[in-house]
């Protein structure tokens, strides 16, 4: 079971929001997760908080967004690149914002927390910084 507690819906930017909605409904070529997984993130993504450029927070993540989040239990900062799933390059820290914890990071800002849970361990985060190489 994954679980994620923002204070707020997801927040996203609505070209982001175009661009990963085309993503989920493409079926070829198929994606990298399960059918039930592609579902929950379509659904996740449809329900999100969608902005205009004018009106999205420039301290937001989106897309091309660095993220440094802190593990608050085990003090190590991690830091993750958010790009549309064909750009990924998780050896260079590149992670598509459809996997399922990219997703989790989508819309985040500075100083807020969220819980990460995976085969029935949780993992307790804070956003350190996000930094967007422009302005929207």
């Amino acid at each position: 079971m994954i679980m994620t507690t923002h204070k707020a819906p997801l927040l996203l930017l609505e070209k982001d929001y175009e661009l990963l909605l085309n993503h989920l409904k493409k079926s070829d070529p198929p994606l990298m997760y399960d059918k039930q997984i592609q579902q929950q993130q379509l659904e996740k993504i449809k329900t999100a908080s969608i902005l205009p450029t004018d009106d999205f927070p420039n301290s937001a993540s989106r897309l091309y967004s660095t993220v440094i989040i802190r593990d608050t239990v085990n003090r190590i900062n991690l830091e993750y690149r958010l790009m549309p799933p064909d750009e990924a390059d998780e050896l260079n820290g590149g992670i598509s914002a459809l996997s399922l914890f990219g997703l989790a990071l989508m819309g985040l800002q500075q100083g807020e927390s969220f819980t990460w849970q995976l085969s029935g361990r949780k993992k307790y985060y804070a956003v350190v910084e996000v930094r967007n190489s422009a302005f929207v």
